[in-house]
């Protein structure tokens, strides 16, 4: 288990399916984390678990768990680039309780330094869309940059909305948050 200031990262267990498949039929928690709702909620739980537990061979989830080890959202990773040493980075509070008080960008950090230094990544990427302005800044705090816009690539709520492209290296990771 990764331990950060305020949260501890682990592997998803099948004891966590139900609340996750509580978020995902939370409008709200859908619309911030993907902007894909009502697009996720048309999954079973048994979908769920399917991609939680199963999941496809170069995607990675765990559970982001509070200070008294209680599951507050999930993080993971994707779409691994073994020469360019390189991976897509996602994450979801899905507890909204926890919206807002340092909890994303603290398992960010932590997850982040697990990746660099245990994985060995060079690179990691992510992506939003452009009114999520939470994600943006705790993405800025953990020292992702934006990289680029995709115009119009995201259908949200009826309108259709940029995906910020974010980036960081490792190099400036370390800069930012030290070694260790």
């Amino acid at each position: 288990m990764l331990k950060g200031q305020k949260t501890w990262i682990r592997p998803i267990e099948e004891d966590d399916i139900d609340l996750l498949y509580q978020w995902y039929n939370d409008q709200e928690v859908n619309l911030w984390s993907s902007g894909a709702w009502p697009l996720n909620t048309l999954q079973s739980k048994d979908q769920i678990a399917e991609k939680f537990l199963d999941g496809a061979p170069d995607t990675y989830r765990y559970a982001i768990l509070d200070e008294k080890k209680l599951l507050i959202g999930t993080t993971g990773f994707k779409e691994v680039n073994i020469p360019g040493r390189s991976a897509t980075l996602y994450v979801v509070i899905g507890n909204k309780t926890y919206w807002g008080n340092g909890y994303g960008s603290d398992a960010l950090i932590t997850f982040v330094r697990f990746l660099f230094t245990q994985w060995n990544f060079h690179r990691i990427s992510l992506d939003t869309w452009d009114e999520n302005i939470r994600a943006i800044k705790a993405y800025e705090k953990v020292g992702f940059q934006i990289e680029g816009r995709q115009r119009e690539a995201r259908f949200v709520l009826g309108t259709y909305h940029d995906a910020i492209l974010m980036g960081l290296l490792r190099e400036e990771f370390f800069a930012l948050h030290g070694k260790l």
